[in-house]
């Protein structure tokens, strides 16, 4: 699993093999929720076409679902505690490398 884009404090986008892998951060005025999700076959395609992008605009649309109260899109594909943990220990390793 690595760390392969982000914009600081909103998302965080990892792949492992085949698989990409979204963390966003949803700022609900007195409280930020962060929410890890799989993306779909679609989502892949587009990044791998358009780029970051792609990732840009899905990560506003998850947000503007969420504050009309929709959570159903990020519910249904959050990943497998294994997988946070992999997310997580990308971001330690990518973070321990800036830091050199």
């Amino acid at each position: 699993m690595n760390l392969i884009a982000f914009e600081p404090h909103f998302w965080e986008l990892y792949q492992d093999f085949d698989q990409y892998y979204l963390s966003i951060a949803v700022d609900m005025s007195s409280v930020v929720s962060c929410w890890d999700v799989e993306l779909t076959h679609e989502e892949v395609q587009q990044y791998e076409h358009r780029g970051r992008v792609s990732i840009q605009e899905l990560a506003k649309e998850m947000v503007a679902a969420t504050y009309r109260g929709d959570f159903s899109s990020l519910e249904s594909r959050l990943v497998k505690p294994y997988e946070r943990q992999a997310m997580q220990a990308a971001f330690k390793t990518w973070q321990q490398q800036q830091a050199e």
